[in-house]
């Protein structure tokens, strides 16, 4: 009987700490206030930027008028352009676990693949069309899904959805501009856009040739781009 009692409390030990385990996984932690509005002259903490104190606060803060026009996508080289409503630009997202992106492409525009390591993002669009989708892990828990590409032609009024962290992308493949505005679930969900980081950080090039199979000459005037 006694070692039966101990058997089962050692299963709730490890249920117990199997559960915490999973709590740590959670995504921005929840707020214990009700806003915190961000100081960013601070500088940023370990979770977050310090919060201005709460009598300062003003109807202003929660308003943001940031995404309200379309970006001009031909300053671009890809032809796309994204506008961010991140903790940086709207100090009033600190401690919320929420930010915003407009997307605005030119016809034959693209967002570049790119990932966003801290967040599960939602695309909407708003007008025009969007090819876009995500590719799965490489070697993820299902090995049937590994590499596998999930894409389509999104149309105005409809929405996508990218897992966390997954490689992703937009092109223009109508006729006219393409919008569209897309909520993360973090206030600083992070952007590694593949081509930037890949050819435009320095990695030394003998690296980048033997990884894609291209000469000295084609990874330098991919450098020059980048850089």
């Amino acid at each position: 009987m006694q070692m039966a009692i101990c058997s089962r409390k050692n299963f709730l030990a490890r249920a117990g700490l199997l559960s915490a385990v999973h709590i740590v996984h959670a995504a921005d932690p929840d707020p214990l206030q009700d806003f915190c509005i961000a100081d960013i002259a601070a500088g940023p903490v370990s979770n977050g930027f310090p919060c201005k104190l709460p009598a300062l606060a003003s109807t202003d803060d929660f308003a943001f008028s940031g995404l309200a026009e379309a970006a001009n996508p031909s300053v671009s080289a890809t032809n796309g352009t994204a506008t961010l409503a991140f903790v940086r630009q709207w100090p009033a997202l600190n401690t919320q676990g929420l930010s915003l992106i407009r997307l605005d492409i030119n016809p034959g525009g693209v967002v570049n693949p790119h990932t966003h390591n801290l967040a599960t993002e939602i695309l909407y669009v708003l007008e025009g069309e969007m090819y876009t989708g995500f590719v799965t892990n490489n070697f993820g828990n299902d090995p049937t899904i590994s590499n596998k590409l999930y894409a389509k032609v999104v149309k105005k009024g409809e929405a996508f959805i990218f897992p966390r962290g997954l490689l992703h992308f937009q092109l223009n493949k109508g006729k006219v501009l393409a919008s569209s505005l897309n909520v993360l679930n973090s206030q600083n969900p992070g952007i590694q856009l593949m081509p930037l980081a890949l050819f435009g950080s320095g990695i030394d090039r003998e690296m980048l040739e033997k990884s894609f199979f291209m000469n000295e000459t084609q990874v330098a005037a991919l450098e020059n781009i980048f850089q």
